[in-house]
């Protein structure tokens, strides 16, 4: 198929690393549209940031509840190209695609009818934070409606094998929205700007052109040709494998919104070093999340083909890029937590609490960094349903955790938690792939 390429065969490292090296950068890019919004953001102070942090959950709720039909188009995708079903790849794309748009309909619809009792649910205890929170929301959520169509898109593309489409495109939308943030949030001689409305506007703007410029480039791509096709039982088999994920990410929410509302008792700067570190933190989550969706592909193309040997060989490789990227993560993260910190957050206070944050979250990074690329290989084989499991539990067990220990550690202990969550989780998963696949060749060896 045109566009399409094929990922069942040569070498493994190099294959890899040529899908993986434009979803990381890609994935870079989405990332620091929120690093972007913060570095200005923080020149205003903490409490717009505290602003955004508060608001910013609701906003990856509904990327969160997006994900039922993103991952499992992607993954179906991948199996049908595999198998050399063009035609069904196609059906599962057009799907997406209508499904994508009656879902970010909904969200709008949803959000502007309740922003005001979401951001009132955390008690901030300011009136101008809340309005510039429940602002910022509005905005963001229409943003949100294209980039959910932006995620699938690139999701698509990845899952044929061409991973370097969605980085030229997203790459495009950076530069919008680097030009236009200081601008919006600042202005610049009589425009006097908008603050933190600005940051949004600047992000929801660059979003639209980045929807526009996917459109143009994929509208001779066989996978989204006219008419499109609706089918009821693929779009069942897409939730089927999308919803595990779905319950996993909405659930990691709510547990940070109720993480959250723990915070408020330390004031407006702990909300905002919470949303400054996750930020920070985002670099090497959508590092590996880049690798997590090129080794979902390249499983994904060897899995609907048969290739069993070519799956351990590919997810042992994944495994070991991995662990060295989270090793100097960790390293950084624990050795210049100030100066990183530094260009978030200027005042004191918050750069203290900035510091401990880091240096916490560091020592769990090389665990967090093989869990997220774990969960693209269960992706990839079509266990959706794993990752999520033991992610709900041990994700959960954070509030208990830092209930008990910031009782000893103070702010400290809620961090805390986080960590050794991610430590479980990395640990667990990692052991569990790797015996799924011995089972899987047990049983191919028995056939």
């Amino acid at each position: 198929m045109k566009g399409t390429h094929d990922l069942r065969e040569g070498p493994i490292t190099s294959t890899l690393m040529r899908l993986t090296l434009p979803v990381i950068a890609t994935n870079f890019i989405s990332t620091t549209y929120g690093l972007v919004d913060m570095f200005w953001i923080g020149k205003l102070g903490s409490n717009p940031v505290a602003a955004i942090g508060t608001a910013i959950f609701f906003v990856n709720l509904a990327i969160a509840l997006f994900t039922m039909v993103s991952i499992g188009t992607g993954i179906k995708v991948a199996h049908s190209i595999g198998a050399k079903k063009e035609g069904q790849a196609r059906v599962y794309t057009q799907n997406g695609i209508l499904m994508s748009l009656v879902m970010g309909t909904l969200f709008i619809i949803i959000i502007l009818a309740t922003h005001q009792y979401l951001i009132n649910f955390f008690e901030l205890g300011s009136i101008e934070i809340e309005q510039m929170a429940s602002r910022y929301l509005i905005i963001s959520i229409i943003g949100t409606f294209f980039s959910l169509l932006n995620s699938l898109f690139s999701i698509v593309l990845t899952s044929m094998g061409n991973s370097r489409k969605p980085f030229q495109v997203q790459t495009v939308g950076f530069l919008v929205n680097l030009f236009l943030d200081p601008l919006f949030i600042f202005g610049v001689g009589h425009f006097n700007g908008f603050g933190v409305s600005g940051a949004a506007l600047a992000s929801l703007i660059a979003n639209v052109i980045v929807t526009c410029l996917f459109l143009v480039n994929t509208r001779n791509s066989p996978l989204y040709s006219k008419p499109f096709t609706f089918k009821y039982e693929n779009m069942k088999e897409v939730l089927r494998m999308g919803i595990p994920i779905t319950i996993q990410r909405v659930s990691f929410t709510v547990i940070s919104i109720i993480i959250a509302k723990i915070l408020v008792q330390w004031g407006p700067s702990a909300i905002a070093v919470q949303r400054v570190g996750i930020q920070i933190e985002s670099i090497s989550y959508m590092t590996i999340g880049g690798l997590q969706g090129a080794v979902a592909a390249f499983i994904g193309q060897n899995f609907g083909a048969h290739n069993q040997d070519r799956i351990k060989k590919g997810y042992m490789k994944g495994l070991f890029i991995t662990s060295i990227f989270g090793m100097l993560v960790t390293i950084l993260f624990m050795l210049f937590p100030r100066p990183i910190f530094a260009l978030f957050l200027a005042d004191e206070e918050s750069l203290n609490l900035g510091v401990d944050y880091l240096r916490i979250i560091g020592a769990s990074q090389l665990f967090m960094c093989v869990e997220l690329m774990t969960v693209g290989a269960f992706n990839g084989i079509g266990k959706t349903y794993i990752p999520p499991i033991f992610s709900i539990i041990l994700t959960t067990l954070r509030i208990p955790m830092a209930i008990v220990l910031s009782n000893y550690y103070g702010l400290n202990g809620v961090w805390i938690s986080t960590a050794l969550s991610s430590v479980l989780k990395g640990v667990i998963l990692v052991i569990w792939f790797i015996r799924t696949l011995d089972k899987m060749n047990q049983r191919k060896a028995g056939t």
